[in-house]
């Protein structure tokens, strides 16, 4: 039997395990309706394919952290991906709506991916590097749900809407190889108990830096997810644009984070984790001030409210890297535990603010009231970075 590997995993390797969590959910989109079809049901029905995914990804970070913390990074990846790609097969087998989300319910373990590249990367990097590194696999989060839709919609159209989910069972098993094959144990603190893990635990939950990392990120997150669940209302009532030109518009903040991801790949060695986080966090106040401005003082048209949207993602992507170095670093014994609490709150910001936007904007949109939201979370979030400008304490040994 081959031994395990020794050495990290590849950066390939990790940007893989990312996206795959993000293709499961994008990837299938447009390929909703042809579901709801087939199934005889109807388009809100289908769409909980989607939103109860995200909704049970989100809560299973927190327990996918602590079980990598206990046993180790690969068994829990291994296990994870096995289980998603026999679900995968399952959902394209699915002969009726009932089967088919109870398969797609096991998919969600695909999130280990995403959770455990994180852990990984902290496990086998220091901060700085964690932040340069973890900037590079943000910029293949970014671009994932741009270009996995069009691929779905391609596939949906030429093989049918079950032909994302045989791609995802073959994506899945291939992952699982390649993860096998390359990726060892980074974890040396594995294996210490359940009573020695929660007593340490308190410790990671009571952590100022901790939260301040999280909460300044979740708003950073929250921001984009306001300005998402906003702009369709806002083009359909106010502006009166075309869902083509809508969706470009959505585009804008994704386009951003790829610049943002790429100038953290390159600053984060040299930059210290709290300090990228505040230099993103900075950039989304003065751009969206500066937006809040020309759309009060110019003339009111779509591009004077849009121009500097952009800016929403090159502040996450500069701040969100050196928040999660810098959120699993402060207890690096709990390096998968504030992986997954860090992300699963990351989740829900972004779920609270979509709604948030939605009922601010209400009945009559009015994008003044969108862009001082905007504003308003953008000065939330550098308020929360200060903390993490602390000097770091060493952490107690867990005994």
């Amino acid at each position: 039997m081959r031994q395990p590997p020794a050495s990290p995993p590849s950066l390939v390797t990790l940007v893989l395990m990312t996206v795959l969590g993000i293709v499961s959910v994008n990837m299938f989109l447009p390929s909703l309706a042809n579901m709801a079809r087939s199934f005889s049901i109807s388009y809100a029905t289908a769409s909980l394919a989607i939103s109860l995914f995200m909704l049970i990804t989100a809560g299973l970070q927190l327990v996918i952290g602590p079980l990598s913390d206990l046993y180790g990074r690969r068994p829990v990846l291994l296990w994870s991906l096995a289980l998603f790609t026999c679900a995968s097969l399952g959902t394209a087998l699915a002969p009726d709506f009932t089967s088919f989300m109870v398969f797609r319910v096991l998919q969600t373990a695909v999130i280990a991916g995403n959770v455990l590249s994180r852990a990984i990367v902290r496990d086998t990097s220091p901060p700085s590097e964690a932040t340069s590194r973890l900037g590079t696999i943000g910029m293949a989060i970014a671009l994932g749900p741009m270009i996995a839709p069009v691929i779905g919609g391609v596939m949906d159209q030429a093989l049918g809407w079950r032909s994302t989910l045989w791609a995802f069972t073959g994506l899945g098993a291939a992952l699982l190889w390649l993860c096998w094959a390359d990726v060892g144990e980074t974890n040396p603190r594995r294996g210490q108990g359940f009573a020695a893990h929660f007593r340490a635990y308190p410790a990671l939950l009571t952590d100022l830096r901790f939260w301040s990392y999280t909460i300044s990120m979740g708003l950073g997150i929250g921001i984009f997810f306001a300005f998402l669940a906003g702009t369709p209302l806002l083009g359909a009532a106010y502006f009166d644009i075309s869902e083509s030109t809508v969706g470009a518009l959505i585009g804008l903040p994704p386009a951003g984070f790829v610049i943002g991801s790429y100038l953290s790949r390159r600053l984060g060695a040299r930059v210290a984790p709290p300090l990228m986080v505040l230099a993103g966090r900075l950039v989304s106040v003065a751009g969206l001030g500066v937006a809040l401005l020309l759309w009060t003082l110019g003339p009111g048209s779509a591009w004077s409210f849009f121009l500097l949207m952009p800016v929403i993602g090159v502040a996450n992507g500069l701040s969100t890297p050196a928040g999660m170095a810098g959120a699993m670093s402060v207890r690096p014994d709990l390096t998968g535990s504030a992986a997954g609490l860090s992300g699963a709150v990351t989740i829900g910001c972004g779920a609270a603010m979509t709604s948030v936007s939605g009922a601010i904007l209400g009945a009559t949109p009015d994008p003044t009231r969108l862009i001082w939201l905007l504003w308003g979370l953008a000065l939330l979030s550098v308020l929360a970075a200060l903390p993490a400008l602390r000097p770091n304490r060493q952490p107690e040994p867990v005994g």
